[in-house]
């Protein structure tokens, strides 16, 4: 009996696989190849993604070793060029690039555009946009006013920002050039007592303190007051040395 059991539900259990096989076989059948499908595009557009990942490294470095034999307009063409078509995190790097050989040529101006551009390009790592924000306010510290300046790198005096020194520094900057001494006294500060700003950056800060200091109205002195009546109980007990030296005359 116990064998006639087992092949009656063997049997039942065959029937029930042929039954959800007909009845489901096709969408299975789908959902296998479409596995299959999505797979295989996935595993190629990561190759693909690899490749144009080492294609634009190699030809961001010939760039880069060109641009120093080339004149600094010439070289900033070629970084625009590059980056118009690269990878993001490459795009990014090449507009930076672009930017500082304009700036170095003295083209302030179009230098400051890019980064700006580059500041607001959503698909950029934002350690170098935030990069690009304190050079471009460092281009126009001598220009710009200090609430402009406040305005475009403010946000990154956090401790929690990467380019939270370097932004103090121009920040600071800018307050000292406006006449706003104690602004400029707590930028500097910060840097100063921050652990991980560079040595450069914590010299410097210390060069502008110590100019600032003489600036910064220090605070009134506070005296204890002296008990009623303590004046007049010493004016006798000098009074008869201020007589004696009178007569003496």
């Amino acid at each position: 009996m116990t064998d006639l059991f087992r092949e009656i539900e063997e049997d039942l259990r065959r029937d029930q696989v042929k039954q959800l096989w007909e009845k489901y076989g096709i969408y299975l059948a789908g959902l296998a190849i479409g596995i299959i499908v999505v797979a295989s595009g996935i595993v190629g557009w990561r190759a693909w993604e690899r490749s144009r990942n080492e294609e634009a490294s190699a030809r961001y470095s010939q760039i880069v070793d060109e641009a120093a034999k080339e004149e600094p307009a010439k070289a900033a063409a070629a970084f625009g060029e590059f980056a118009a078509t690269a990878p993001s995190g490459y795009a990014a790097l090449a507009r930076l690039r672009q930017a500082d050989t304009l700036a170095d040529a003295g083209n302030a101006k179009d230098a400051i555009a890019v980064y700006d551009a580059m500041a607001a390009t959503s698909g950029a790592p934002q350690t170098l946009r935030d990069m690009a924000k304190v050079k471009a306010a460092l281009l126009l510290v001598d220009t710009a006013s200090y609430d402009d300046i406040k305005g475009r790198i403010g946000s990154l005096n956090d401790d929690e920002t990467a380019w939270r020194n370097s932004a103090r520094e121009v920040l600071g900057l800018s307050a000292f050039k406006a006449g706003k001494y104690q602004e400029a006294q707590g930028y500097f500060e910060a840097i100063v007592s921050d652990a991980t700003a560079s040595a450069g950056l914590r010299d410097r800060a210390h060069v502008m303190l110590a100019l600032i200091a003489p600036r910064v109205p220090k605070p009134a002195a506070t005296s204890e007051a002296k008990p009623a009546g303590a004046g007049e109980a010493s004016t006798p007990n000098n009074a008869a040395p201020a007589n004696a030296a009178a007569k003496a005359e």
